[in-house]
């Protein structure tokens, strides 16, 4: 009766625990850590595509994603869906490699660091996050902190720290260990996707400020209303913030004196974080329009009316661009003359910003789709 009663108890507590991560190695390369790569949000890949892509797996998460990315190391994918889920994929082949069950909603790309997942997750009908820490080698949470917030936005991080921002403004900044160090309320909304340079973290807001915040501290350095609504998450490329508001303007910011060098209006609602390589800026709206646009000047090189709304980022390579859109397809541009080369169409609407790990492109669309395609000559 005993064996019988510990045998039920371990397939009781199987089945509440979360899935386990299988993985071949403890030594591993997080190669893609967080949404836009690294905290200034860099969507510039150094490699020079091929026109011809090859499908090579296809896979299908639980719940339908938020307008973010997939997380790689040196050999799996990581994608968060809205049903509470992190799904692990192997990179190679799309065999799932495990699920984290919780219950919930997760509308932020995880943060890979080490051997661990960083996300928040938040409670349904609730004003309720749990920021979690997993340890995927020892296949256990390390820690859940509670946090009376809505975290919805992407994370940002740096060499001592995680940052959260909640959908009311308050910035919270913890330690790799999970413990607070310190948070501030700037009492206004916050959709804008933030940014991190030299110790400053910048974000705009829904009242149409530019605020910065300093990461030792958490003073507020910068606060300035240069618009009616920011959206648009900000870019961060040779010191100079990108991001575009609610009413079609791109601006460039300088980041250490917080001065205006320019402002583009493409006349059509940006919510993209704009892209950006070594001498133009990339960006589309809700208008169809798509825009490369010089950085030294915010001279417009060229625009194109292409099918599709624009809302999620486009990647950059030395050749092309590659662009989702909400018309359930993605095209890859010649980034010098801006004309389409190639369109891949999907079953439902483009949602997940691309990602290139080991040659190949990472794309999600709706109903929990992920997909690996391969650049081929």
């Amino acid at each position: 009766m005993r064996k019988i009663f510990f045998l039920i108890s371990l397939l009781f507590l199987a089945g509440c625990a979360k899935s386990l991560i299988q993985i071949s190695s403890g030594n591993v390369e997080n190669v893609h850590p967080i949404f836009g790569k690294n905290s200034e949000r860099n969507f510039f890949y150094n490699i020079t595509t091929s026109d011809s892509i090859k499908l090579i797996w296809k896979a299908n998460a639980f719940g339908s994603f938020n307008n973010s990315s997939v997380v790689a190391n040196d050999s799996m994918i990581f994608i968060a869906d809205l049903a509470g889920r992190i799904h692990v994929f192997n990179l190679e082949n799309g065999k799932q490699r495990g699920v984290l069950k919780t219950k919930g909603a997760i509308f932020s790309t995880p943060f890979l660091y080490k051997l661990r997942i960083y996300y928040p997750l938040v409670k349904d009908g609730e004003k309720l996050t749990e920021f979690i820490v997993y340890d995927y080698y020892a296949g256990n949470d390390l820690y859940i902190v509670e946090i009376e917030d809505l975290i919805t936005n992407q994370l940002i991080f740096d060499d001592e720290a995680i940052y959260l921002f909640a959908e009311d403004g308050t910035v919270y900044k913890y330690n790799f260990e999970a413990k607070l160090i310190w948070k501030i309320e700037t009492n206004q909304n916050i959709h804008s996707v933030p940014a991190l340079t030299k110790n400053k973290i910048f974000f705009g807001n829904d009242a149409g400020e530019i605020i910065v915040i300093d990461t030792y501290t958490g003073k507020i350095l910068y606060r300035k209303k240069i618009s009616s609504h920011f959206f648009s998450g900000i870019t961060i490329n040779d010191g100079i913030c990108y991001v575009g508001d609610d009413e079609g303007k791109l601006f460039a910011i300088d980041s250490d004196t917080y001065e205006i060098i320019f402002s583009v209006d493409t006349k059509g609602r940006i919510l993209m974080n704009p892209a950006v390589d070594d001498k133009n800026i990339y960006v589309g709206n809700m208008k169809r329009m798509f825009f490369c646009i010089d950085k030294k000047n915010g001279k417009i090189n060229w625009s194109k009316n292409l099918k599709g709304y624009f809302n999620s980022t486009p990647i950059v390579t030395n050749n092309h661009l590659i662009v989702p859109n909400l018309f359930k397809s993605l095209f890859v541009i010649d980034k010098e003359r801006g004309e389409s080369i190639k369109e891949i169409e999907f079953d439902n609407r483009a949602r997940l910003s691309p990602v290139i790990v080991n040659n190949k492109l990472i794309i999600g669309y709706d109903e929990g789709v992920i997909a690996a395609y391969e650049f081929v000559n």
